[in-house]
């Protein structure tokens, strides 16, 4: 029983491989991708049957490694540059691309995702202030501020004591 069971998953994964280059092997790599343009493509009904009857523990497994591996081909391709890390999802999912670094070095908004982890203390660019960067919540920023439990100091700020 245990081979058995040992060779469904490989199986799957191999599966899964296959279903994603079959996906993504004829997109131009050097146009801007979409949320939509992504949608378009058609899917394997195989693979989707496979990947749809495994558990959702598994499923969600799969999905990560695949953004992470997708991620990491639009970052040799020049087309990632996250300002925290790790690395943000949101980007990839919803643009193909991620220019959050050089729109924090201009002064602007980074995504959602970037944004979360700047408020966690991730940031990971240099010469910026995390500050800075949380000024573009705007009134969210007075409502995470608010949300912060009495006589504990919100992330990024300093301590009556002087400390951070």
């Amino acid at each position: 029983m245990k081979p058995l069971a040992i060779a469904v998953p490989v199986v799957l994964l191999f599966a899964g491989c296959a279903a994603y280059h079959a996906q993504h092997g004829t997109i131009d790599h050097n146009s801007a991708r979409t949320e939509e343009a992504a949608r378009a493509l058609p899917a394997d009904p195989v693979a989707v049957a496979s990947f749809t009857a495994e558990p959702l523990a598994l499923q969600q497994s799969l999905l990560l490694e695949q953004i992470d591996h997708f991620r990491e081909e639009l970052k040799a391709d020049g087309k990632y540059d996250c300002c925290v890390k790790p690395a943000c999802r949101q980007c990839a999912l919803t643009a193909g691309e991620c220019h959050c670094r050089q729109v924090i070095d201009a002064n602007g908004p980074c995504c959602g995702e970037c944004t979360q982890s700047w408020v966690e203390g991730k940031g990971n660019t240099a010469g910026v202030d995390r500050e800075k960067v949380l000024e573009h919540l705007g009134c969210l920023r007075e409502l995470y501020d608010k949300k912060t439990p009495d006589g504990v100091t919100p992330p990024g700020q300093k301590k009556p004591d002087g400390k951070q």
